[in-house]
């Protein structure tokens, strides 16, 4: 686990190090997926802690995280080896050191699973 973590900070130190606008915060984060039908159907809240319509694309954050990275509605998030998507919801105060990826498609968020240890960094 050390070495994955080593090796993963040196190859973003690598990459971001020569761009000196861009600001790198990480974490480490379990990641699970998220849809309606998994927890409660219809009746299910649509509407991100941002105002905004949920679509593929955002993730929730559990608050923990959020503050550990100074995240604001919008900023985007690279999930190591899963994608950049964009900050929308915040979790319950319970939940810690979790991100919720926003999935349409039930089947596929429950294929996801959950995935553990993930770094999380900020783009800014």
């Amino acid at each position: 686990m050390k070495k994955i973590l080593l090796c993963c900070l040196l190859t973003l130190g690598v990459c971001v190090l020569p761009r000196t606008t861009m600001s790198v915060s990480m974490s480490i984060v379990t990641v699970t997926a998220y849809h309606p039908g998994v927890y409660g159907g219809h009746n299910q809240r649509r509407v991100t802690a941002s105002g905004k319509k949920v679509k593929e694309g955002m993730v929730a954050v559990s608050q923990d995280v959020e503050r550990m990275l100074s995240l604001d509605f919008g900023d985007r998030v690279l999930l190591h080896g899963l994608g950049v998507f964009e900050f929308q919801d915040r979790m319950s105060y319970r939940k810690r050191q979790k991100v919720d990826i926003f999935m349409r498609c039930l089947k596929k968020a429950r294929r996801f699973g959950i995935k553990r240890h993930v770094l999380l960094v900020k783009l800014a």
